[in-house]
């Protein structure tokens, strides 16, 4: 009779590390996949900010805007995000906020390149612009998730 107890404490040890197996890994699976939701929210809101060092964060060294000058980046924003109609009334000091909801995930080829799907709102009092379905292409590099390219272009 005791080996049958003996057995049965080991398959319960045995069920026990399998749950716990599968509760890492699901942790796992939600940090990985809410490092890319961060990644996509730091990236829009250092563009409606126009935070340069934030930006450079994001994006791989080789990007256009982070491996030039602040004062470009900047100017970027103005022209860009801020140039459009449902912003003309801000002023310089008015700040912009960004709302970024992923719709979708899916690899890219390998584990460390994904697209993500996302509807991004900018809007700053009263005034908003939308884009939905935006697809951002994203790599896992360094330990973090940086922006390679967005399609349509947000900036």
């Amino acid at each position: 009779m005791s080996k049958t107890e003996s057995g049965a404490k080991k398959a319960g040890k045995a069920l026990t590390a399998f749950v716990i197996l599968i509760l890492i890994a699901v942790l796992a699976v939600t940090k990985f996949i809410g490092g890319q939701n961060t990644a996509a929210e730091k990236y829009c809101a250092a563009i409606a900010s126009a935070n340069f060092k934030e930006y450079v964060k994001t994006v791989p060294s080789d990007d256009v805007y982070a491996g030039g000058s602040e004062s470009d980046f900047k100017a970027a924003c103005q022209s860009g995000l801020r140039g459009l109609p449902e912003f003309s009334e801000l002023e310089q000091t008015d700040n912009l906020s960004a709302n970024v909801r992923i719709t979708e995930h899916k690899m890219n080829g390998s584990l460390t390149e994904w697209i993500c799907t996302a509807d991004i709102d900018f809007y700053c009092s009263g005034s908003s612009v939308s884009y939905d379905g935006v697809s951002i292409a994203m790599s896992f590099s360094g330990g973090k998730w940086i922006i390679i390219s967005t399609e349509p272009n947000v900036f």
